[in-house]
């Protein structure tokens, strides 16, 4: 499989087609979150919806290397302990509750922006009487693509793997349907 080429062959391949704009409907977004929400949370599984355009093919996300989704967690839910390397932005749309960033307990409310550095172990609760709905980037695309990307879902070196083989019980596309 390995491969000597030029240099115009080698610009010619790693060019990328034009990136259009983009814009995901708000309602569908909701229709989707609250389907999802009907079901209980499963290990260290959240409830999101990921806002892809298309035009990026590997680099899956709203922007080449950059992962927009919108996660739903109900009152009393808490997602566990976990970590990624990948740095995650998430800002809160609605609701209540604490985001812990290695052990430092942050409240959060609807217009609050929670930074979470790469590989630091971090877990959401929420407390309030609404559903907490977060807007979270990251930078994963970029490390997907180039096989870098790993979690630990939830804490625990156990549940640690490398998404191109994935190995955890914890995250559903890591997930062996074999054995559950």
């Amino acid at each position: 499989n390995g491969r000597v080429i030029t240099a115009d062959e080698y610009f010619k391949r790693v060019r990328h087609n034009g990136v259009r704009g983009c814009k995901w409907d708000g309602e569908e977004m909701m229709a989707v979150l609250n389907e999802l929400g009907k079901d209980p949370l499963r290990h260290a599984e959240r409830r999101f919806v990921s806002l892809i355009n298309e035009d990026h093919g590997e680099m899956a996300g709203a922007a080449p290397g950059i992962f927009i989704g919108i996660q739903l967690i109900h009152p009393g839910e808490r997602v566990p302990n976990h970590r990624h390397n990948s740095v995650a932005i998430y800002h809160t749309l609605q609701g209540t509750g604490f985001t812990t960033v290695e052990g430092e307990r942050y409240p959060y409310k609807k217009g609050d922006t929670i930074v979470c550095p790469a590989w630091a172990y971090h877990e959401h609760e929420a407390t309030g009487t609404e559903d907490t709905i977060m807007y979270v980037c990251q930078d994963m695309p970029e490390m997907a693509a180039k096989r870098t990307l790993f979690f630990e879902e939830p804490e625990g070196v156990e549940n640690l793997r490398h998404m191109v083989q994935g190995t955890s019980k914890s995250w559903s596309a890591t997930r062996d349907p074999d054995k559950e």
